[in-house]
């Protein structure tokens, strides 16, 4: 059973009611569990998934206001931060897009496993939902899966404008933002916001907060393969 529970709570608003606690417990557990029969993380000690993984993932809640809202995790992997955003946030509608099977079958479980509502799992490529699912999420967040270039052209269709798109990095965050302004300018993208969190026990974090303010021009997103060439 995790005790460190001063250390977690380095974001003094969180929601930490005895039921979180006891879903993140469960969480836990079924993560290890299943770790064991495939490869979904390689972090698996108590101390370092909650710090690592699921504080990680709520870090970027102390700068928004999370209610009903539509959200989408792109690239959600073994849950971060999709899951653990649902057993902070019961009220959210969230969509988990994962295009690896073989994990996207563990959020299935996971999802069953901890009887979550109001939560569903994509076993599809982001580019190719995004454009089947225009402008339908109020937020979109994504936890260091691709570059931004990449990240913000896969999920622009799907946001809604005036919606907002989250990208949880690390320190080389305004390196890629610096990197990615004339597409950012050119899909409608204006960054609002900005979050460094020094003095973690993991290390730096950065999180980007994006508006989009009109939008996204129709030729976006464009065939993945083009997407990986013009950013290798």
């Amino acid at each position: 059973m995790y005790q460190n529970w001063e250390l977690f709570t380095t974001q003094k608003n969180l929601p930490l009611t005895p039921t979180v606690k006891e879903q993140l417990q469960k969480y836990f557990d079924f993560l290890v569990q299943e770790n064991k029969k495939s490869n979904l993380t390689r972090i698996v000690s108590e101390d370092d998934v909650y710090q690592k993984h699921f504080l990680d993932s709520i870090l970027f809640t102390e700068e928004v206001t999370l209610k009903d809202q539509n959200l989408l995790d792109v690239g959600s992997g073994a849950g971060f931060p999709g899951l653990v955003l649902k057993i902070f946030y019961p009220d959210l509608n969230i969509t988990l897009v994962e295009s690896n099977t073989k994990k996207a079958a563990f959020l299935e479980a996971a999802i069953t496993h901890l009887d979550l509502k109001k939560i569903q799992v994509v076993n599809e490529r982001m580019e190719l939902y995004s454009r089947q699912h225009h402008e339908e999420f109020d937020i979109i967040v994504s936890r260091a899966v691709a570059s931004l270039k990449v990240l913000l052209e896969i999920c622009a269709q799907a946001l809604k404008v005036d919606g907002y798109f989250i990208a949880l990095k690390g320190p080389k965050a305004f390196e890629e933002e610096k990197n990615a302004a004339p597409l950012i300018k050119e899909l409608n993208f204006k960054l609002v916001k900005t979050q460094v969190l020094k003095e973690l026990e993991f290390g730096e974090r950065i999180n980007l907060f994006y508006k989009k303010m009109a939008p996204t021009p129709e030729q976006y997103p464009r065939d993945y393969r083009i997407i990986k060439k013009q950013n290798r």
